[in-house]
């Protein structure tokens, strides 16, 4: 009895539905979310899946509003006008505040990290800034 049971287990753990690798979205802002939230239908709830190559620097601009950044992968530089320069790691996340001119840049090995906003309908999402 014992064998049969020991077969039927391993009869089906050949048979197991093999995992889906993790995602990985490609290089740059990739859209999860850019909508008018039926609650409140004058704002966008705007979410990005960022990913950056390693070492890769962003264009210098600001957001009318705040931006919420978690972090995922990798690492990032957060530079901030007028503040040092802070390193974000997997796990830690930051609130950049409206209208606070900041860089983005990748650590060595990269970054992916979310990104969310919510915007008042006509604002724009981000406004470059000549350094």
């Amino acid at each position: 009895m014992r064998g049969a049971v020991f077969l039927a287990l391993v009869a089906l753990g050949g048979c197991a539905t093999p995992q889906p690798a993790a995602w990985q979205p490609p290089i740059g802002p990739n859209a999860v979310f850019d909508q008018p939230p039926e609650s409140a239908p004058e704002n966008r709830l705007i979410v990005t899946d960022l990913r950056l190559a390693p070492d890769a620097v962003g264009v210098t601009h600001f957001h009318p509003w705040e931006e919420f950044l978690y972090v995922i992968e990798g690492s990032a530089l957060l530079e901030i006008a007028g503040e040092p320069a802070r390193t974000l790691l997997p796990g830690e996340r930051f609130v950049i505040p409206a209208r606070a001119v900041h860089t983005p840049r990748a650590g060595p090995e990269g970054v992916r990290a979310i990104v969310v906003r919510v915007h008042r309908g006509g604002d724009p999402v981000s406004t470059p800034v000549t350094p």
